[in-house]
């Protein structure tokens, strides 16, 4: 009988082995996931039917946008960079207002008070550490999936084409501040919250999880990106303020900016 070595390419093979090793770490951290689901510290946030008005209109809209994002080509510019920003910063606002508007506190249902930060963020970077293993793993399970082709992200290599500190700082600025605090309120905040409260949990992990990588517009991020807007997810649950994954994701983006200024060969 031939051996398996035989039977398939030593590429195959590393290949097999690399996506093996991935789906059994995912099993064992889903093992460990499921002990952190059966004991939420999240407790059920009072939203009522204008949040669901609204973040089913904010949804609609991200849909219509990934759509066309995937039909043109796409571009990063100092500019758009800027632009982003300052709809990620109106988008905040407009969540604020629309809880604000039901008289509720955006601050008090997120647990975004600053006594709870110290804690919370603790508790994010540890989640980071501990997960980090099974995102590395991810990824270099696409990019056996996907080949060896530049297949980065735009803005990992608009950092990369651009040096100068205008440049830099802007992408850092957005990766390390603006994209972790507006992305977590309106996806682990209000869109998961919406949907945890009138539809349960797995619904809200799987839908704003789903939302949150299609939005980046990038077919092979899409995996690591669902797979780490569930472990936002999780921490969420576990910790009860956005805090935590505000911070593992300011550190996760910040990890990642570290890598391409040391070694920009890996991206």
């Amino acid at each position: 009988m031939l051996g398996l070595t035989q039977l398939l390419p030593t590429g195959n093979i590393i290949s097999l082995f690399i996506i093996g090793g991935f789906l059994a770490l995912l099993a064992f951290y889903i093992w460990i996931a499921r002990g952190h689901l059966s004991r939420p510290v999240l407790t059920t946030q009072p939203f009522g039917l204008p949040d669901v008005l609204g973040a089913g209109i904010l949804a609609l809209w991200m849909i219509s946008m990934v759509s066309r994002g995937f039909d043109s080509p796409q571009q990063i510019t100092f500019g758009t960079i800027i632009a982003n920003s300052v709809l990620y910063g109106t988008l905040i606002l407009g969540i604020f207002g629309v809880i604000g508007f039901q008289k509720q506190s955006a601050v008090a249902i997120f647990s975004l008070q600053p006594s709870r930060f110290p804690e919370a963020a603790a508790t994010g970077l540890l989640w980071l550490l501990v997960s980090y293993p099974l995102i590395l793993a991810c990824q270099a399970a696409v990019q056996q999936c996907f080949g060896s082709a530049d297949d980065s992200q735009l803005i990992v290599r608009y950092f990369l084409e651009h040096h100068d500190l205008r440049h830099r700082g802007a992408v850092i600025l957005m990766a390390v501040i603006v994209a972790p605090v507006a992305e977590e309120v309106i996806f682990r905040g209000y869109f998961y919250g919406v949907i945890r409260r009138y539809g349960g949990r797995i619904p809200a992990i799987l839908t704003s999880s789903l939302l949150f990588a299609a939005i980046h517009v990038h077919l092979p991020s899409l995996p690591g990106l669902i797979l780490l807007a569930t472990i936002l997810c999780l921490l969420y649950e576990r910790s009860g303020s956005l805090w935590a994954p505000i911070t593992m994701h300011a550190a996760f983006n910040a990890s990642t900016i570290v890598v391409l200024i040391l070694w920009p060969e890996i991206a």
